[in-house]
């Protein structure tokens, strides 16, 4: 039941996304569908799982029966002394390992190899999902930017139609003008390089996708960006350590190379099989033709005593690799414990920072309108306005970014933990507006 379970894995996800996709039909479901149907990393997880699926069998194998049919003609050009001229025969031989602990251990290594199959594979499955949502994400990032790089550029305008109004009655010197006209000039610049950002994020998409993919939708201003609960680390840091794909496969892997060090001891054990095998010959040509018809049953037993070294070479080996991967195991297992911990507190502060730079945005504005009228009764500057305006811009860029970088961390803090599934991604969608 396990062994089907493991077979029919990918199907089953595919056909529950399929289902889930067609319930949530938004653009980040649209494209996470197209990219489960086209991204070549998954299908090659996929064929990798089913790779890893034939282990088990190829292992079970050394410790079956063996059937095993010969068959042989021979002509000679001389009659032997009976007048034989060649003969034909047949073998049919049968084999069972009766205690070889290569074998056997080899077996329960293949185990674990298609138990890593399945859990790379599921692991996959996760890295789709959020490789779809930073895709989808980054392209809203880049379109943040181009609209308040536009945005700021038409205000710039603006304000460089004004200065220049204002100078040629007088009101106000050319190096107003000069500052307002450079302010412009990066403003222009900087909207080229968003436009040229947006395309490259559009790439990505279509390579995620395999095709072109431009229907998108904008996240709701009322998408709630809020910590994770409790904020204590701790039931987190149990939750991973359980649960998390990467240790599960460090420690699958520690157990493969305990299994492999295992069979390779076994080689210095004895072997023992029984067998039983029908032998059927008949001589040509002879003067009166003879038949040799008998059956064996044959229990025979061999054990090594010197390999030039090799064993013992090849058991040492096993060893430190085994030593190896318990070290490479303790090590993920602290990685999980500081990535926990870590994305625990970046929701927590993200969470406040985006709550921070929304009333810096109010703010700003606020700012930006009191330095106007001081320059329109004289006492402020267009430097000061220029300044004011590129901080409101600034600030309206940093909430959108902050608002992106808190749903990243989410959805990495989600497969950290272990929890992550499609409808994580189907209740972000739900959040897209056009």
């Amino acid at each position: 039941m396990k062994t089907l379970k493991r077979l029919l894995l990918p199907s089953l996800i595919s056909t529950t996304l399929a289902v889930s996709g067609m319930v949530s039909a938004g653009p980040l479901a649209d494209l996470y569908q197209l990219a489960l149907e086209n991204d070549p990393q998954l299908k090659r997880a996929e064929a990798e799982f089913m790779a890893g699926q034939e282990a088990p069998i190829q292992g079970r194998a050394g410790l079956l029966p063996r059937a095993e049919f010969r068959a042989n003609t021979s002509h000679n050009s001389e009659r032997a002394a009976n007048g034989a001229r060649g003969s034909t025969g047949y073998t049919v031989s049968l084999s069972q390992p009766v205690f070889n602990a290569n074998s056997y251990y080899n077996f329960k290594r293949s185990e674990l190899i298609a138990e890593n199959a399945a859990t790379t594979f599921e692991q996959a499955e996760q890295q789709i999902i959020i490789r779809s949502v930073e895709a989808y994400l980054e392209v809203l990032r880049s379109m943040s930017t181009l609209d308040n790089a536009l945005a700021q550029e038409r205000a710039l305008q603006r304000r460089l139609d004004q200065v220049n109004a204002q100078f040629e009655v007088g009101l106000i010197a050319i190096t107003d003008v000069q500052e307002a006209q450079a302010a412009y000039d990066l403003a222009v610049v900087q909207r080229i390089d968003a436009e040229g950002s947006l395309s490259n994020r559009y790439e990505a998409l279509e390579r995620l996708a395999g095709q072109p993919f431009n229907d998108l939708a904008y996240l709701s201003s009322d998408f709630p960006v809020v910590a994770v609960e409790p904020n204590d680390p701790q039931p987190w840091i149990s939750k991973a350590l359980q649960d998390n794909l990467n240790l599960r496969l460090a420690e699958t892997q520690t157990e493969i190379l305990r299994r492999n060090a295992q069979s390779i001891r076994g080689n210095r054990l004895p072997e023992v099989s029984v067998g039983i095998s029908h032998n059927n010959s008949r001589s040509h040509g002879a003067m009166n033709d003879s038949w040799q018809d008998n059956n064996t049953i044959q229990l025979s037993m061999s054990v090594p005593l010197f390999a030039g070294g090799g064993l013992s070479s090849q058991q040492r080996q096993a060893e430190h690799e085994q030593i190896a991967s318990v070290h490479q195991s303790e090590d993920t297992r602290r990685a999980v414990i500081e990535g926990t911990r870590s994305l625990v507190r970046t929701l927590q502060t993200s969470a406040q920072g985006v709550k921070a730079r929304q009333q810096s945005i109010l703010s700003r504005e606020t700012a930006l309108r009191a330095t106007e009228e001081g320059f329109n009764v004289g006492t402020r500057n267009v430097v000061d306005v220029l300044q004011a305006e590129q901080n409101l811009f600034e600030a309206r860029q940093a909430y959108e970014n902050a608002r992106i970088d808190h749903i990243n961390a989410l959805f990495q803090f989600k497969q950290t933990i272990g929890t992550l599934s499609p409808d994580d991604l189907f209740a972000l969608d739900e959040w897209l507006v056009d």
